[in-house]
């Protein structure tokens, strides 16, 4: 990165998606990208400046495009990712800590471990923002919980060898995890959503995708979209897609797939559109700089046999967390087969009528309630959601 030649086609390439239209990019491994190791004194720059300059280049091209970073480091160490007190490097970084402490918690059924991981978060610049996951396309890595809180979870969620990754990962989807109980899944998604940050979902997610365990390693999580039932979940009309579909059990293609949910309004696609659609309404959830503004109601409930609080049934957490989901016009498109990553739902002082972004397939305005917020050149509001395929 060091090399001016490297940034310059890294700007060339930037700049070719943001005139397709993308509204941001996943930044991978944002630590090891920018790390300058096997560089020489004389030629050793500051790693950040790769972040700030792409970003002051990326706010130049488009005002309201966002760049999302892995920096599966300590909240302390993933602060300095932001940027200044300004927030001049990425907009929004993935919260690890606060996945794998939920995941600790639901193993548990108490909900301490969660609410610690939240206030570890330290205060971020104002046009910044946390991102919240269930699950995201690589393994779901358990490396900031001790020893024995791995062994829960994996106790909980995937105690045979073959669920495990790495000695500190888990290679399943949620549904799986949770034995496909679809008041689990719900319960775990109005969580996600009504904590203080952004919402992001991983394709699939929407509808309840498995992973598959005949692709090896991480990659099981990362099976073909499952659009209908049709042959390979009409993801593809070649004979073979380059990774195999679920083909068999209760969450095959032919079980679960986007065409059959659309039309039943009890399904999970068509809640989750209502949960969407619900959190962006409130404009009480999801907080800023991480301070937690979420109101829920009755967020806990408490064992008779135990006395401890875990997170509530979907019958005891907010209306707004139970009554909601995102549009089929947007889950089509918001996912793309090439594998890159689209951003949707990024807006910036803009109204729900002037915003561009309701015109382009697969982007859906977040409305007046966190459009009109004014905004710098080159900064943009908050995400209300993100999608990531």
């Amino acid at each position: 990165m060091a090399n001016a030649e490297v940034r310059d086609e890294i700007a060339q390439t930037v700049g070719f998606w943001l005139e397709q239209g993308l509204s941001g990019f996943r930044v991978d491994a944002v630590p090891f990208l920018i790390e300058p190791s096997g560089i020489d004194d004389r030629t050793r720059h500051d790693p950040h400046k790769l972040l700030r300059d792409l970003r002051r280049f990326i706010g130049r091209r488009s005002g309201d495009a966002a760049l999302l970073g892995e920096v599966n480091l300590p909240p302390l160490e993933q602060r300095r990712f932001f940027g200044d007190e300004d927030g001049d490097e990425l907009h929004v970084v993935l919260s690890f800590t606060v996945n794998q402490a939920m995941f600790l918690a639901l193993a548990r059924e108490d909900a301490a471990p969660l609410k610690r991981a939240l206030e570890a978060l330290p205060p971020i610049p104002e046009d910044c923002q946390w991102a919240n996951f269930v699950r995201n396309h690589d393994e779901l890595t358990l490396d900031k919980l001790t020893d024995n809180e791995r062994d829960e979870v994996f106790a909980a969620f995937g105690p045979d060898q073959e669920f495990q990754l790495y000695g500190h990962g888990l290679r399943r989807r949620l549904p799986t995890m949770l034995g496909g109980d679809e008041r689990r899944i719900r319960m775990t998604y109005s969580l996600a959503f009504a904590l203080p940050g952004t919402p992001v979902l991983f394709y699939g997610e929407e509808i309840g995708m498995a992973e598959n365990l005949a692709i090896d390693g991480r990659y099981s999580v990362r099976a073909p979209m499952q659009w209908s039932s049709d042959p390979h979940g009409g993801f593809t009309t070649a004979d073979q897609p380059t990774r195999p579909v679920v083909d068999e059990g209760p969450f095959s293609f032919r079980e679960v797939n986007v065409a059959t949910q659309r039309r039943d309004p009890h399904s999970l696609l068509n809640w989750m559109e209502r949960l969407i659609r619900r959190r962006r309404s409130a404009r009480s959830w999801g907080g800023a700089s991480g301070a937690c503004s979420t109101r829920v109601t009755r967020p806990c409930s408490r064992t008779a046999a135990t006395g401890r609080t875990r997170p509530s049934s979907p019958r005891t957490t907010s209306p707004g967390a139970r009554e909601a989901r995102t549009s089929s016009s947007a889950a089509r498109a918001s996912w793309s087969t090439c594998s890159r990553t689209r951003i949707t739902s990024w807006t910036a002082g803009r109204s729900r009528s002037s915003c561009p972004r309701t015109r382009r397939a697969g982007s859906v305005c977040a409305g007046p309630a966190r459009c009109c917020r004014p905004s710098r050149p080159g900064v943009t509001g908050f995400a209300d959601l993100v999608f990531l395929g």
